[in-house]
């Protein structure tokens, strides 16, 4: 009787995981996160980079990846996308986005009154 390759099982298992879309995190890198998004305009992902990846990218937070997640954002469907925008205007507009504490650790990084402009006129126009 023929046994089955032992490797088999664990082949068959990477290849299940990796179909339904479970990468490891070096997989999903902060440039992946941002290559390719058409629905993100250029202005609004660089005021995304310096001031959300650190938290909301592929490698970031897990509890801020649960509310929104810049890697998955191409799979949001466009009502999704405008809420999320949405989101992101309300919680950059009271400050609360980024949190005090990254704020005081990257001060440089801290969006501007124009950035924070930028993200609700971009909110906006996705809500229309």
């Amino acid at each position: 009787m023929k046994t089955a390759f032992p490797w088999s099982g664990i082949a068959l298992a990477v290849i299940f995981f990796l179909a339904l879309g479970f990468r490891p995190a070096s997989a999903l890198t902060t440039s992946s996160a941002i290559e390719g998004n058409p629905e993100l305009p250029d202005s609004v992902m660089k005021v995304i980079q310096k001031a959300c990846l650190d938290c909301h990218g592929a490698d970031g937070n897990s509890m801020a990846k649960m509310h929104l997640n810049i890697a998955k954002w191409n799979t949001y469907n466009a009502k999704k996308q405008a809420g999320k925008a949405s989101d992101i205007s309300k919680e950059v507009s009271k400050s609360a986005m980024p949190p005090d504490k990254w704020r005081k650790n990257n001060p440089d990084n801290v969006p501007s009154q124009a950035d924070v402009d930028l993200l609700k006129n971009w909110a906006s126009a996705l809500n229309k």
